[in-house]
């Protein structure tokens, strides 16, 4: 006769146990992370509203992204928001450049263009 199987019950429930507590925790620091944002984002909100009443902070604490929370690089960003910032001022600054030149109404042989021959180069 073949001998039964045998679980450990006590074990597996003692497994299931610490699964659900690590994920309740991770769950409880992601709130708490959450919470701390909020708060730290409304006191900064309350400061610029009525600036007596703000504690004093560090030099290096006011120094905070106005658009998240990491650390301000220039500008009042952090370095990935600056470097969308400063791309996005060069494509702005390439763009004004095109509107200069076809707003100055250069003629196309000006700028070494021809237009082929056909229907697109005659006047209808």
């Amino acid at each position: 006769m073949p001998t039964p199987k045998t679980t450990d019950f006590g074990a597996l429930f003692e497994s299931l146990i610490e699964d659900l507590r690590m994920q309740v925790s991770a769950s409880v620091e992601r709130t708490l992370s959450d919470f701390n944002r909020r708060l730290a984002r409304i006191e900064r909100r309350l400061d610029q509203v009525d600036p007596r009443n703000a504690a004093a902070e560090p030099a290096s604490a006011s120094r905070i992204c106005s658009l998240c929370e990491r650390a301000s690089v220039a500008r009042g960003l952090c370095s990935s928001h600056y470097q969308q910032w400063r791309y996005r001022e060069r494509k702005n600054k390439l763009t004004r450049e095109v509107v200069v030149v076809t707003d100055a109404s250069v003629d196309a042989a000006q700028l070494g263009l021809t237009l082929g021959g056909g229907d697109i180069a005659n006047d209808n």
